[in-house]
């Protein structure tokens, strides 16, 4: 396995760098040892996800062209944030709490763990079905709800339920059709009954070339 030495010294110092900072920031506070190695383990599977190249909110199951970027930039701006009120919640945000320390805390650590590692069962079949996809959005939900529970936020819960979890399930609905989408073309116009794993990038680019093709007319 070829090592990217540029790209594992930067996860390596932002690891570090984030151990160090969040360690000095969160430790003046009350009941913060549990959401601090909560952050930590959040940052290493982050680093870990851009290490390996793989898209964070969204399966890469599919190719790139066909992702939704709105989707995709709406719930990044609700997962960082989300992370920003959890933090703010330990440091100045003391009624948000929901107390039961470190119940609640332990309880989204393990949430976070178990949902990286349902994610991770995602990638071992190499075939794409709707039970990948479904089980790929299902960690995800899994992830934001560790949030507001890692940080033991009263706000976070509200917020990831009503916020995160429908836009969780617009992304695994918009993907889960591109899918069935590419079957029926695959079916249908390449008259082919299976889609064989060597198959696929000749298949995928000849449905992106479909794709634009109908952009285009309109």
């Amino acid at each position: 396995m070829r090592i990217h030495w540029k790209r594992l010294i930067y996860v390596i110092f932002i690891c570090l760098y984030s151990g160090l900072f969040f360690y000095n920031f969160l430790n003046p506070f009350n009941n913060w040892f549990i959401s601090y190695i909560y952050t930590i383990i959040l940052i290493i599977w982050l680093g870990v996800e851009y290490y390996e190249k793989r898209l964070f909110f969204q399966t890469g199951l599919l190719p790139m062209a066909l992702y939704s970027w709105p989707l995709r930039s709406l719930f990044a701006l609700f997962f960082y944030s989300s992370f920003i009120i959890g933090i703010s919640t330990i440091a100045w945000w003391h009624k948000n709490q929901i107390g039961l320390y470190p119940f609640i805390q332990i309880i989204g650590l393990a949430l976070l763990v178990f949902s990286i590692y349902f994610r991770r069962r995602t990638f071992k079949g190499k075939r794409i079905t709707e039970k990948n996809i479904s089980q790929f959005y299902l960690s995800i939900l899994l992830l934001v709800s560790s949030i507001a529970l890692g940080y033991g936020s009263k706000s976070l819960i509200f917020y990831v339920i009503i916020i995160g979890f429908p836009l969780i399930y617009l992304q695994r609905r918009y993907e889960f059709k591109q899918f069935k989408n590419f079957e029926v073309f695959v079916r249908d116009t390449q008259k082919n009954d299976k889609i064989k794993e060597k198959n696929y990038a000749n298949l995928w680019e000849k449905y992106i070339d479909k794709q634009l093709k109908k952009r285009k007319k309109k």
